[in-house]
């Protein structure tokens, strides 16, 4: 079976509108919507036309995940097709917590939990990976993690990354962790 590899880039807000005919889907980060009202309601109208809309966390741009229970709230309001469940960057245990503590307390959320994989090493990974196969909807694989510099090839640290990551997911299907029954949300998402 075939999948068409979906995907949305970043956009700035100046030419949001003309964005939907390069995307596949629309990308929001939730961080922005209390700064920027016509940036959630260009979303509020992506949603009312059809179209997909995915709401991140904003944790690569904040350092840490968007306030949760603000999160959630926007999740009510907007209700995003997909959003990924505050994750803790690099920490694969905190993750799994954060991502069971958020879903037991915000357990009626409309859209598809996307569950961030985490982690320094590659068990801690794994360990992240085995759990959001079986709790979240979708699963993400970042694109900078610490552990692709050690494994990645190439003589940047993008190219590092870049190789790093394919050798990771190269590894858990090896190593027979892959899950292929779990959609991942690399369908989905363009890094």
């Amino acid at each position: 079976m075939s999948h068409k590899i979906l995907v949305s880039h970043e956009s700035p807000i100046s030419i949001l509108d003309n964005s939907i005919h390069y995307n596949d889907y629309d990308y929001a980060l939730v961080h922005l919507f209390e700064k920027l009202p016509n940036y959630y309601e260009f979303f509020k109208s992506s949603l009312s036309r059809g179209r997909q809309v995915l709401l991140d966390n904003s944790i690569f741009e904040l350092g840490t995940a968007f306030d949760s229970d603000k999160f959630a709230n926007y999740v009510r309001e907007l209700k995003p097709s997909y959003y990924i469940v505050p994750d803790v960057l690099e920490k694969g245990y905190e993750t799994v917590k954060s991502f069971a503590e958020f879903t037991a307390k915000y357990n009626d959320l409309p859209g598809l939990k996307i569950g961030a994989v985490q982690g320094k090493t590659y068990d801690e990974l794994v360990d992240c990976y085995k759990y959001m196969s079986e709790y979240a909807d979708y699963i993400a694989i970042s694109f900078d993690f610490s552990y692709y510099i050690v494994t990645g090839t190439g003589k940047t640290k993008l190219e590092r990354w870049c190789s790093g990551r394919q050798h990771f997911i190269n590894d858990l299907i090896q190593d027979g962790v892959w899950k292929w029954s779990k959609p991942p949300s690399s369908r989905l998402l363009s890094c």
